[in-house]
């Protein structure tokens, strides 16, 4: 999928996506907890703000509240940042509902500073924080997104897909206040559309991802206006991995020195693992 407007698709076996749904190793996820391990003994030192106390706001991802990025957002904290929640707490609704409540702390948080904000997301956290982008250009210091289908808003593992359709159907006996008709309807089209739009040309963009994550495809993360960085380590990882963290800091030091927006890269630079 490409730059355009996002089409829903026609049927639930349409929208499993086989055979390609199944590529990502999603086995490897269960380094998570090794990388945890990993960061814990050798943390990066955190990126230098371009001024004091400048704004960062930290997006989680699909089924995740901000307690799930609190070492990420405490590490920039310790840099000098001022880094704040997003106000969510669950993660589990329509991509156009939790994008409102993100939407309405940028907001918020660049009238009460009077600064633009810089937006760190993880997976559909980066899908948000480039929309967001897109929306607000003059209110995004700089957009760096981890592990986030950029160019295909559905390029998921299988089991993500079968889990919102059984989320969706919880919704619709009531059951739960989850995702609803999304991959089939027009609740998130304005949020898929924003997404595959082209990014801001003056708002530098990196986007970090994983030739071994097991979640997201990938490609689905070469954005063609990115900086595109390539990493080694689990989907779930990437918000606890030092060679992340390193990447992190290396595309917000460089934007603090220049206030330019980063040239796109023509292939991902560094990383290794399958290219699936």
């Amino acid at each position: 999928m490409s730059e355009g407007a996002w089409r829903p698709f026609r049927t639930p076996l349409h929208y499993l996506g086989l055979p390609r749904s199944v590529a990502p190793p999603i086995w490897r996820e269960r380094r998570a907890a090794d990388e945890l391990t990993a960061l814990r003994a050798a943390r990066p030192a955190p990126p230098v703000p371009p001024e004091p106390d400048a704004p960062v706001l930290v997006v989680p991802g699909f089924a995740a509240g901000d307690e799930r990025v609190t070492l990420l957002r405490d590490w920039l904290r310790e840099g000098g940042w001022d880094a704040r929640p997003t106000g969510l707490t669950d993660g589990r609704r329509c991509s156009s509902r939790d994008l409102a409540v993100v939407e309405d702390t940028l907001v918020r948080v660049h009238t009460d500073t009077g600064r633009p904000v810089t937006l760190v997301g993880h997976s559909r956290g980066g899908m948000f924080a480039k929309a967001l982008a897109v929306r607000h250009p003059q209110r995004v210091r700089a957009l760096v997104t981890l592990g986030s289908p950029l160019t295909d808003p559905f390029g998921v593992h299988l089991a993500v897909r079968l889990l919102t359709m059984w989320m969706a159907t919880m919704t619709r006996l009531g059951r739960r206040d989850w995702v609803r008709n999304c991959p089939f309807g027009d609740c998130c089209r304005q949020v898929h559309d924003d997404v595959l739009a082209s990014a801001p040309p003056d708002v530098p963009f990196t986007s970090i991802a994983s030739r071994s994550d097991g979640i997201v495809s990938w490609h689905a993360s070469q954005d063609p206006a990115a900086r595109c960085v390539t990493v080694d380590s689990s989907h779930a990882g990437l918000v606890a991995n030092p060679d992340v963290w390193a990447a992190i800091a290396a595309a917000l030091t460089a934007v603090a020195a220049t206030g330019q927006a980063l040239a796109p890269t023509a292939t991902p630079q560094g990383g290794t693992g399958p290219d699936l």
